[in-house]
């Protein structure tokens, strides 16, 4: 059952230094489908995203935005743009009680044959060999399209290990997890934590 692994996986991570990577569009903020964020008017998060980074905050000690913005490579915007967009973004979360360490993106086009782009790793690996203090075989990755499964996947193999989030309505069968959105992953998380802690008497379902 997912949330029995979920226990496993949270226990196995308490007191450890790990990443957890967040996809962006579709996981933090709605996305433009067949099209691009292209500025922070455009930009809107999801039903119940900052309260659950603010709980992630808690459990993750390093969180690592991971997301492929090839509209810079297209000219629909620039770097400065994305840059802006993230800035704000960052402020938000924090406002909000919640907290993004970084974020990686890789603007470059699909056929660019980049080591950067998802579902290639070098977003995750270049934040891993900066911080050489990290387990990165405790990563995790959540995301909601089948590139990010396959960058966990791929990452695990690197790494050793990575767990894969799924955020979709429909399981998704490659993924370790699947969750209909972050925000329910977030309160399973808590759950869990006010399990092993004492601190409440939440279900883990």
């Amino acid at each position: 059952m997912q949330s029995d692994q979920l226990t496993t996986e949270v226990r196995a991570r308490s007191g450890r230094d790990w990443c957890l990577f967040l996809d962006r569009d579709g996981v933090i903020n709605t996305r433009i489908m067949d099209g691009y964020v292209r500025d922070w008017t455009e930009f809107d998060f999801l039903p119940g995203v900052l309260t659950a980074l603010g709980i992630l905050a808690r459990w993750a000690p390093h969180i690592v935005v991971v997301t492929n913005q090839q509209g810079v490579g297209k000219g629909i915007m620039s770097a400065a743009d994305l840059a802006d967009i993230h800035d704000r973004m960052q402020r938000a979360v924090a406002e909000a009680g919640g907290r993004i360490d970084a974020i990686q993106s890789c603007p470059h086009l699909a056929g660019d044959g980049c080591a950067c782009r998802k579902p290639n790793t070098g977003m995750a690996e270049e934040y891993l060999t900066a911080h050489p203090e990290i387990e990165p075989s405790l990563s995790v990755m959540i995301g909601d399209t089948d590139s990010d499964i396959e960058m966990g996947r791929r990452l695990a193999a690197v790494t050793g290990g990575c767990i894969t989030v799924r955020i979709d309505r429909a399981l998704d069968p490659l993924a370790d997890l699947t969750f209909p959105d972050l925000a329910g992953f977030a309160e399973t998380v808590a759950a869990l934590l006010a399990d092993e802690t004492g601190d409440g008497g939440h279900s883990a379902e």
